[in-house]
């Protein structure tokens, strides 16, 4: 997919993408249909809206070229090379509609732009297979009156909304809506978009299905918070609960993403609470770090009087569900606490203040620079994480939800592929992009809606629960999520893989092709389900798959005359 985009919203000088909050759709657009374009698998080249921009880069086949931003950005002459490249390269140009009278107006077909209007019920009516989405918030659009020779792709209540004019055999797509608005006001906007990218064309298409998946996801296991924080007091849960969680996992074929901390802090006050490490008894030392894998700690005079923290029984339990397949360690910081633990030991409000137990936000920024790299608490804990679990992490998941673009610029650094917050960024090339549209709500939130866009969504919690309601509250949420439509629990390591991949399908009119373009660095041993479109009729048995590594054979299943889907390890 090529991506014209405005260069202020998507700056290339930039390593980050987005802030990781809510951004106004119109400052997203580009974003929002890069990032879709990466979760359908597609490569995305993205490209400012002068022509000098433009250049060289539309040189080649592409399934899509998208202007993601005011179509007035575009001159007589970028419009120029637009078209060329549509005559070059049978392909889809999907934009907003023009000025009357523009070059770019002209090349959509000169669609006549009615009311605006509200609806609920959107319809496919182009090629492929027939769609139909009820929404559940009315969508705003302006009636399209198709040009002669242009045909209606999608309605909204019956009225035109999507049309497309068909330009030196390729197809000029025109939709009477901003994209980033509709996908605001209900999901099944992006589901529509999605329909449209892969079959408005002709040509054979491969996507990734995340249709009804969930990410499923635990915070703080290794942590010292539960021992120090007032208003987050528990004990760890041990080995018969991480077995309990394990069998939870495996009855629903589902696997959890565990949020590790791997360096335990000590306050050194031995009449608060006794430590062990590695089963014996340590002198009490304020600021010192031990490996949380190590640890043994009883609340004595604390905030639970009594309470055990065994991060040795977790430890064990955790490592034994990861062997198992069932779950995947990423990188949740390193110790979860301020890195000035100085100030944090002589503050009067050490145990009550909440940013105390904010590693990477904007208070800890300061402290983090002076750093060496080597010493940054992400590069710590990522080498933690592969030394105790034999595994290099994915994923970043900011402890408090807060960071700084100098943090996600470290986790760039160490390889690190997705960021996990309320919307997940994703790793494109050398920077972050973030998604808005891949949200986590709690895992005590189950609803239908999530699940409308076709996008996966991350249920996440932290073991505070379990620890303090029983191995039961998962069950009883995932089995509301299940009901709610979750059909697969995967962890943030199957989405890193999937998302370090690019698919490209292609048809010589008898057999298939999926040429699979990786980056080798993330190990990808995990099962992955993929839709193929506009295929030649009668479907073949099976479908030859090029990856960098080897090429197989895989059987295809075929759905209708217009779908086949594979089940394959890549």
């Amino acid at each position: 997919m090529f991506l014209i985009a405005s260069t202020s919203e998507l700056p290339p000088d930039r390593v980050v993408w987005g802030t990781g909050g809510w951004l106004d759709p119109h400052l997203r657009e580009g974003l929002d249909w890069l990032t879709l374009g990466r979760l359908i698998g597609w490569e995305t080249r993205v490209a400012g809206p002068e022509v000098d921009d433009l250049g060289s880069g539309l040189d080649g086949a592409f399934r899509a070229i998208v202007l993601a931003c005011d179509p007035g950005r575009l001159s007589a002459d970028a419009v120029g090379r637009l078209r060329a490249a549509l005559a070059e390269e049978a392909t889809v140009l999907v934009a907003r509609p023009a000025t009357p009278g523009s070059s770019l107006a002209a090349l959509q077909g000169n669609p006549e732009v009615g009311q605006t209007m509200s609806g609920v019920d959107l319809q496919w009516t182009g090629d492929g297979p027939p769609a139909v989405w009820r929404c559940r918030e009315p969508i705003t659009a302006s009636a399209l009156e198709p040009p002669k020779q242009s045909r209606v792709l999608a309605t909204l209540d019956g009225i035109p909304v999507i049309v497309a004019t068909p330009v030196s055999g390729s197809l000029v797509v025109t939709l009477g809506f901003h994209p980033s608005e509709a996908r605001d006001r209900d999901g099944s906007a992006t589901a529509l978009l999605r329909h449209l990218l892969i079959h408005s064309s002709s040509r054979p298409a491969a996507w990734f299905d995340w249709g009804h998946t969930m990410i499923l996801r635990m915070d703080d296991p290794g942590g010292a918070q539960n021992a120090y924080s007032r208003s987050w007091a528990y004990a760890k849960l041990g080995e018969a609960e991480w077995d309990d969680i394990g069998r939870e996992l495996q009855r629903r074929d589902a696997s959890l993403t565990v949020g590790y901390i791997s360096a335990w802090v000590d306050d050194g006050d031995a009449h608060r609470g006794s430590l062990r490490v590695e089963g014996r008894d340590v002198a009490r030392t304020p600021g010192r770090i031990h490996p949380s894998p190590t640890v043994w700690y009883r609340d004595e005079a604390g905030n639970r009087p009594g309470t055990v923290s065994d991060y040795q029984s977790e430890y064990r339990g955790l490592l034994r569900l990861k062997d198992a397949g069932l779950l995947s360690v990423e990188l949740h910081g390193y110790t979860h606490m301020h890195p000035d633990l100085e100030t944090w030991l002589a503050s009067p409000d050490r145990y009550d203040n909440r940013q105390w137990f904010r590693e990477l936000g904007y208070r800890a920024e300061p402290i983090l620079a002076e750093l060496d790299p080597a010493d940054h608490p992400l590069a710590l804990g990522t080498d933690a994480i592969e030394r105790f679990f034999d595994a290099r992490p994915t994923t970043l998941i900011c402890p408090g939800e807060e960071f700084t673009p100098a943090a996600l610029a470290t986790a760039l650094d160490l390889g690190l592929r997705l960021t996990g917050s309320y919307y997940l960024a994703i790793r494109v090339g050398q920077r972050f992009c973030w998604c808005q549209h891949v949200c986590s709500p709690y895992l005590d939130q189950p609803d239908p809606r999530w699940f409308d866009a076709g996008l996966p969504v991350v249920g996440y919690f932290h073991d505070y629960e379990p620890s303090l309601e029983g191995v039961t509250w998962i069950s009883r949420w995932l089995d509301a999520w299940q009901e709610a439509g979750a059909r697969r629990f995967v962890d943030y390591r199957h989405v890193a893989s999937a998302l370090a991949k690019t698919l490209d399908l292609e048809s010589d009119g008898e057999s298939l092709r999926l040429r699979v373009g990786e980056d080798t660095s993330i190990p990808s041993q995990v099962p992955f389900r993929i839709h193929l479109a506009n295929l030649p009729a009668p479907h073949p048995e099976s479908i030859e798959v090029v990856t960098p590594r080897a090429t197989i054979e895989a059987p295809l299943e075929s759905l209708d005359s217009h779908l086949a889907r594979i089940e394959v390890m890549l």
